[in-house]
């Protein structure tokens, strides 16, 4: 039984961070770099946060601006090791990429009784976003419930996630949930 229960875990937090790296940068995004394999001097001036410009940019110390808006936080991290070596500021850079997780939000409307911005997590879904919104209104309907994410629109069947929580779809960063009343 033990061993269930931290195979259970182990494949929760493996999804939570998959869903984590997934999501990709946006303007108003915060991270912290983790330099590594260079000189622990130089690497506490890398080693800060840093807020996604409203231009998609971060402004890298000894590099300048670099855009980081649509890449992921794995994309982020080979980007800036790139261009630390090709800039000849290091020769074996690791970068690590820890993005805040309190930067990043969802937004939830239409038939919920509290229409709201909810602060992204990486095992909030559907599901849950309607119950944190205060659930349906006296019009909502879980029928052709609409998911916005990245401009493009997906329409779903929220009453099949009452039944069969595996249905019930996970959201990312920037996602937006529409509840038809």
């Amino acid at each position: 039984m033990r061993l269930l229960l931290t195979l259970l875990l182990a494949l929760l937090s493996g999804h939570q961070l998959f869903a984590q790296a997934m999501a990709t940068m946006r303007p108003g995004d915060t991270f912290e770099i983790r330099l590594g394999g260079v000189p622990t001097d130089l690497a506490v001036e890398f080693n800060i946060q840093y807020t996604v410009s409203q231009e998609g940019t971060v402004n890298v110390p000894n590099v300048g601006p670099v855009r980081v808006i649509g890449l992921t936080p794995p994309g982020v991290e080979k980007l800036l090791q790139t261009r630390l070596v090709s800039d000849k500021l290091f020769t074996h850079p690791s970068v690590n990429i820890n993005p805040s997780p309190n930067s990043r939000f969802i937004t939830i409307g239409g038939g919920v009784r509290q229409p709201q911005r909810l602060v992204w997590t990486p095992d909030l879904t559907a599901g849950s976003a309607i119950q944190l919104a205060g659930g349906l209104t006296d019009f909502g309907t879980l029928k052709n419930l609409k998911l916005i994410r990245a401009g493009k629109v997906t329409v779903f069947d929220g009453r099949k996630f009452e039944n069969d929580p595996a249905a019930d779809p996970g959201l990312l960063p920037g996602d937006q949930i529409i509840v038809r009343q």
